[in-house]
């Protein structure tokens, strides 16, 4: 019988809030001035509000749903250095300099990570792991060669496996691969959560299931209308996750639809023991790993986005897909699939998040972590805009703003 005969699956809860049960709900009342409102209290928001408040200023965080219910719960948290695009080809865009700092700065922010998350009441299941980049194709072989090569040119840690080597080592095919220690994996929502306590405790208002209704900049102030009342800040920050704010071109990003599934626990991780998470070049790409309770993460087998519904429609198919991709690896032992979700999410022509002032505007910024690594990118965003936010100048905005 096939594996998804057995499957619970579910579209509208994914395994990160299903594994948990219900989120805290914070329902402070709405402050009538702040220092800073941030729009968004999934991981991104929940980062952005502890870096400010421990900074001393006041941060009121508004979120229409619960927070980390939206875009943080479908994310499959696979924490890189490497970006969606490779190191040559984003060296090609942006010049060889720009490229390498993007990656190195990706690199600094899961060693930032991993020192905020030793500070926490909960450290969110934050576990270092090994990223495998498969090639696929008979040509990858020259390919992640040349990608190596340039990655070790600028002090990424590297090392090129060869296809004996790749089988060897994780019993896997493929021409060649990239091997690096310099990853981690995380709970996306026990991070977020555990972060937000933290917040709060310092002296942050989480508004839930309050929605923003408007929002305008006049003079130094910023004035913020929402469901409960309105608030006028010296800041707003937009932590939205895929979705644009109002007065943002809407050709910054291309949207998709992802899916990923969970299987029953195991015993036996296959290639994915001791810590391995595999993702390959083809495009789109399947990627892999497993959870702290002995499952199997895959996502992939990604298609732009229409709308929720088709989104959504397609879940069993693409179920399917995913299932018949594991049972490559992992033949009639494959355990059973226990949940399924879909999600949505942006990616730009380069691969990079879109962090900083937004055009027009003298006091309003975005976080917007577009590609395959949001949180790493949530974590970039709270030193950038932690400066931002303070009249100061910052290296990375050219990197990373609107602007470029």
């Amino acid at each position: 019988m096939e594996p998804h005969h057995h499957a619970r699956v579910s579209s509208g809860a994914p395994f990160w809030l299903l594994r948990q049960g219900l989120l805290d709900v914070c329902e402070s009342p709405l402050p009538a001035h702040a220092d800073i409102v941030i729009v968004g209290a999934g991981i991104t928001g929940a980062l952005l509000a502890d870096r400010f408040v421990r900074e001393g200023r006041q941060v009121v965080v508004l979120e229409r749903n619960a927070p980390a219910e939206g875009s943080t719960s479908v994310s499959t948290a696979l924490l890189q250095y490497e970006l969606d695009i490779e190191l040559v080809a984003l060296a090609e865009q942006l010049g060889e300099q720009a490229a390498a700092r993007a990656y190195r700065r990706c690199s600094d922010a899961i060693n930032e990570l991993e020192t905020l998350t030793q500070s926490l009441d909960d450290d969110g299941d934050f576990r270092r792991a090994t990223s495998v980049y498969v090639g696929t194709k008979r040509g990858d072989a020259h390919r992640l060669r040349r990608e190596a090569a340039l990655r070790t040119k600028h002090g990424l840690e590297s090392r090129l496996l060869s296809a004996g080597e790749l089988g060897e080592r994780y019993a896997l095919k493929g021409h060649a691969a990239l091997e690096t220690d310099q990853a981690a994996n995380v709970d996306p929502v026990r991070l977020a959560r555990s972060v937000l306590r933290r917040a709060v405790v310092a002296g942050a208002v989480v508004c839930a299931r309050t929605e923003m209704t408007n929002w305008s900049e006049t003079g130094n102030r910023i004035l913020v209308s929402t469901v409960r009342g309105t608030c006028s800040a010296a800041a707003i920050v937009f932590a939205t996750g895929y979705e644009l704010p109002a007065g943002l071109p809407n050709d910054v990003v291309s949207l998709h639809s992802s899916y990923a599934l969970v299987t029953q626990p195991t015993n036996d991780l296959g290639p994915l023991a001791n810590g391995a998470m595999i993702w390959e070049t083809a495009r789109p790409y399947a990627y892999l790993r497993a959870t702290p309770d002995g499952r199997i993460l895959i996502g992939g087998v990604d298609v732009p986005f229409k709308n929720s519904d088709v989104r959504d429609a397609l879940l069993p198919v693409r179920t399917r897909q995913l299932e018949r991709y594991l049972k490559k690896l992992f033949g009639e032992s494959l355990p059973a699939t226990a949940f399924a979700w879909s999600g949505t999410f942006g990616e730009t022509a380069d691969g990079l998040p879109r962090i900083g002032r937004m055009p027009g505007y003298t006091n309003a910024y975005a976080a917007l972590g577009y590609g395959g690594n949001g949180i790493v990118f949530s974590q970039i965003a709270a030193g950038l805009l932690g400066a931002l936010c303070a009249g100061q100048a910052h290296e990375d905005e050219q990197l990373f703003g609107f602007a470029r």
